[in-house]
């Protein structure tokens, strides 16, 4: 439910993997393998028949960069091949999807829901499909005190299953999740605010019941900029 769509684009798989899986090359280190072995082999060859017959001297420092610019681009293509380079760049989309996590419940942060939020208008402006715009708080949420990771982790499972496939659902800060609502058949996007409210209310501790106190505002979007 809450997985971009590049991670095509932002996120990444938030589950561990035992297996790094093979890591392709950039396309353009792949062209440069055969180039730089082409431009050293003219180089090579013009400097061997210059002086096999008995032209000027070798050009050491042409010679010398055009052998230095083979061996680092095979170098480099040894190295995203081997082992420490999946690892590496295994690690580098592990570190581009916790830019879009929020730490303390998995879920997108402000960031990826900003875009997100995007995304959809721009989508509802091409099919004319309207969506709604969920923001959930609790006043108190100061006295909260040592509740507050039992606090975040109950409501974010709970809110996750009062949504739907098509929902996005992420954390602000604080006690403020945000979630975009579409209207389906069998569940408006109305009866999914008063679900989130519910969800919300059931993560609140027992003994600050009469403490904290969750609320909800929803807002439509219609499809206009």
């Amino acid at each position: 439910m809450n997985k971009p769509q590049s991670l095509n684009i932002f996120l990444f798989p938030s589950s561990e993997t035992t297996e790094l899986g093979s890591v392709e090359s950039p396309p353009a280190l792949r062209i440069m393998r055969p180039l730089s072995f082409g431009l050293w082999l003219v180089v090579f060859c013009v400097q061997a028949v210059s002086v096999a017959s008995g032209g000027e001297s070798v050009s050491w420092l042409l010679l010398g960069l055009s052998t230095a610019l083979f061996a680092g681009v095979h170098l480099q293509y040894w190295y995203e091949d081997s082992e420490q380079g999946r690892r590496f760049h295994h690690a580098v989309e592990r570190m581009r999807g916790r830019i879009y996590e929020d730490d303390q419940t998995g879920l997108p942060n402000s960031r990826h829901f900003v875009f997100e939020l995007r995304r959809q208008m721009m989508r509802s402006v091409r099919n004319g499909r309207g969506f709604a715009l969920v923001l959930t708080d609790v006043i108190g949420w100061d006295s909260i005190g040592a509740h507050e990771r039992e606090f975040l982790h109950q409501a974010t499972r709970a809110l996750r299953q009062s949504l739907g496939d098509g929902d996005f659902l992420g954390r602000l800060q604080g006690p403020v999740f945000a979630a975009i609502v579409l209207d389906e058949r069998d569940c408006s996007a109305a009866e999914k605010a008063d679900a989130l409210i519910t969800a919300l209310g059931s993560a609140v501790p027992l003994d600050m019941a009469t403490t904290l106190n969750p609320v909800v505002s929803v807002t439509g979007y219609q499809g206009e900029l």
